[in-house]
């Protein structure tokens, strides 16, 4: 019987790795005009590193992009923060509530509502990247990776940024 529970929650952890969506934006869809070069410029702002991947290609990539986004309106008035949200967030990190494992994201509320529009489109691919509850929200990205095709050199006629984003949920 234990063998038989085992081997159940082993399948079941297997199965659930394998529902992450994911979505690819370039920057010539029409659903999500600017997002993949919006999404490629927050990357390398943030010092990520680019690599090499052949023919005029190259690419940028975040990997466990997770943030906690609270909700204050319930604080006292007279707190700073009452009425505002607070979003910490950070690479390389946990889908995880209140995590500090990974490094901070600079760029974390332009990124986040990159994440947010992507979500909300109807070319999100069934993309989730956010879970909300009683003032707080988790967001996570299990990678966004963007490529830039440095051999167009016409920046109007669109084919040099894709982002692919998986949403890890």
């Amino acid at each position: 019987m234990k063998t038989l529970c085992v081997a159940s929650f082993c399948i079941l952890a297997l199965a659930t790795s394998s529902f992450a969506a994911s979505v690819t934006v370039a920057d010539n869809t029409a659903a999500l005009p600017g997002i993949a070069p919006a999404t490629a410029a927050l990357l390398l702002d943030a010092g990520l590193s680019v690599h090499n991947a052949g023919g005029g290609k190259r690419t940028v990539e975040a990997k466990n992009f997770h943030c906690d986004e609270r909700n204050n309106g319930a604080l006292d008035p007279s707190d700073v923060h009452a009425g505002l949200e607070t979003l910490t967030c950070r690479i390389n990190s946990k889908n995880q509530k209140g995590t500090h494992a990974g490094q901070p994201f600079g760029d974390r509320r332009a990124l986040r509502d990159v994440l947010q529009k992507i979500q909300d489109s109807s070319a999100s691919g069934g993309t989730t990247f956010s879970d909300c509850a009683t003032g707080y929200c988790g967001v996570f990205a299990k990678s966004i990776t963007c490529t830039i095709d440095t051999s167009i050199q016409d920046f109007g006629t669109g084919g040099r940024w894709s982002c692919t984003y998986v949403d890890g949920q």
